[in-house]
């Protein structure tokens, strides 16, 4: 299995909020903390990106491609000098899947799309990643502009089912930007995710996603990469920034979190399907890695997902 489609299938969107502006004259526009990802295409004019608490601006031109992860306050603006006007301002009264005109428009044309994640898996995700993840890689750019081209054409043509449409493919242009980030930078730093791009790590990964219930060992995943035991921990340690057990400990939780925000889900039987000879031994790990007991968890994640997104 691959493990960044099983970690983006379980974070799956609880909703997706897209559309395109075009923005016209002079603007700073202030977006609050917020929960989930945005991303940012620009097709025409230019502007700088300003993430909370990161030291360097970012200038944005045509065919660049952001996503913004880390859930910090931002700005986006023409000149970075200007005061800024809060986002609800501008954006209020908007309806999902709309092109909008700002000040008459011509000087920036941008599509956005805000992604709302249930828990866990995309805090997993969402954490590993940069506060801006950014695609440098000329072919991977011209790529990703083709699918906001896309995008547009279908919010600007307005046909019907266009919403679901530029749904799935602002999900695809998502996956797209994260593949491209995690070969660019994989060798710079520690993580689960960076870890991928190596091919043995990548295989060990692989096999705990494949079989969470199994009683693996240090050793015995050492084997999946044809590594000696020793080799294997330091190694993995290195890239992934956890113990092998460590990892696998957390990825169990995961998965155990999403079972039981199911109707009907038990504590038992989610232990034992994840490979625990006691509901005991469970409720211990999984309140030691979430903070929560196991039954809590599962009232607070159901009643979390009968709520309607907001």
């Amino acid at each position: 299995m691959d493990p960044l489609s099983e970690i983006l299938r379980q974070s799956r969107p609880r909703s997706i909020a897209v559309g395109a502006t075009d923005v016209g004259g002079d603007i700073a526009i202030r977006f609050p903390a917020h929960d989930g990802a945005y991303l940012y295409a620009l097709e025409t004019g230019d502007c700088w990106l300003q993430v909370e608490d990161e030291p360097a601006a970012l200038h944005l031109g045509p065919g660049d491609c952001v996503v913004l992860p880390s859930g910090r306050a931002f700005v986006l603006a023409s000149n970075l000098r200007l005061p800024t006007t809060d986002a609800a301002e501008v954006f209020q009264g908007r309806p999902n899947g709309s092109v909008a005109s700002y000040n008459g428009g011509g000087r920036c044309l941008m599509f956005a799309a805000h992604f709302e994640f249930d828990a866990s898996f995309s805090r997993f995700l969402l954490n590993a990643l940069d506060a801006v993840v950014q695609v440098r890689e000329a072919a991977a750019k011209a790529a990703l502009k083709a699918a906001i081209e896309a995008m547009i054409g279908e919010l600007q043509g307005g046909q019907p089912g266009c919403e679901v449409v530029v749904d799935h493919l602002a999900h695809i242009a998502l996956v797209k930007v994260l593949r491209h980030h995690l070969a660019d930078v994989a060798d710079a730093r520690p993580g689960w995710l960076y870890a991928l791009a190596d091919r043995q790590m990548r295989l060990a990964i692989a096999a705990m996603h494949d079989e969470p219930a199994r009683r693996w060992t240090v050793a015995s995943l050492a084997g999946v990469c044809a590594m000696s035991r020793t080799a294997f921990a330091t190694r993995f340690k290195a890239t992934v920034g956890a113990a092998p057990m460590d990892y696998l400990t957390r990825l169990r939780m995961l998965m155990a979190a999403r079972q039981l925000a199911e109707p009907g889900a038990r504590v038992s039987v989610v232990a034992q399907e994840l490979g625990y000879e006691s509901e005991s031994a469970f409720s211990s790990a999984f309140k030691r890695v979430t903070g929560s007991p196991p039954g809590r968890h599962g009232e607070r994640a159901k009643a979390r997902l009968a709520s309607p997104p907001a």
